[in-house]
């Protein structure tokens, strides 16, 4: 097998032909600390992601190292109002991407089953979340992405966490029609709002008008007096 080109800095053993892939009983999946931020800016480069970004979050990651401190692969988790966002792949060796994927994804899976999320959302392309359970987002579910989680051109796919089959799917369909109606409420609100203002204004010129006109007639009546 070909190896890619490590930076030396990541200091992989698999940076030479050989590394045991084969024999993964030692790799763990786990979350990310402070001690791996070298290894994770290294990987994050080499996916030419935003690392300078990615570093004031790096508690969203789960890595899977070989056991001996190695950082093979990182994926990030966002949790947001009963919503999470799986993002930021970085692999040191692309070619057992897959590998790692399943090694991170009962994790992650686990992570958002604990943390009560209802749902969770992910733009990576690769098949392999198709392969676990989510699917395209329809009508019916794209209002419920949370904004925080909008990315410009994303092919969003998502996977709901609770059980319960067309019984969830109907729920799905009423939180996004309660979502559409609170936006709409909310147009209103701020259309009449700015309706109010323009009064407001309206009638303080309206006094302030009339206030000039008192104050005239007054200073012309003085004078006549």
């Amino acid at each position: 097998m070909v190896f890619p080109c490590i930076p030396a800095f990541l200091d992989l053993p698999g940076a030479v032909p050989g590394y045991p892939f084969a024999n993964m009983n030692r790799f763990q999946a786990r979350r990310a600390t402070v001690e791996d931020l070298p290894q994770l800016r290294t990987l994050w480069e080499m996916e030419n992601l935003p690392g300078e970004a990615l570093e004031k979050r790096f508690t969203e990651f789960q890595i899977v190292d070989d056991g001996a401190g190695q950082v093979l692969a990182a994926t990030g988790l966002q949790l947001l109002e009963g919503h999470g966002r799986i993002h930021s792949e970085a692999f040191a060796f692309e070619e057992e991407a897959e590998a790692m994927r399943a090694l991170l994804w009962p994790r992650l899976e686990t992570l958002a089953r604990n943390q009560g999320l209802a749902r969770l959302w992910t733009s990576l392309a690769a098949p392999f979340w198709k392969g676990v359970g989510f699917k395209k987002v329809t009508e019916q579910t794209l209002p419920l992405l949370p904004p925080a989680f909008a990315e410009e051109d994303a092919a969003w796919l998502t996977m709901p966490l609770r059980a319960g089959g067309a019984g969830a799917d109907e729920i799905d369909k009423l939180f996004a029609e309660l979502k559409v109606v609170s936006q709409a409420d909310q147009e209103r609100l701020t259309a009449r709002a700015k309706k109010m203002k323009v009064l407001a204004m309206i009638l303080m010129v309206l006094v302030f008008a009339a206030f000039f006109v008192w104050v005239v007639m007054f200073t012309y009546y003085k004078r006549r007096h």
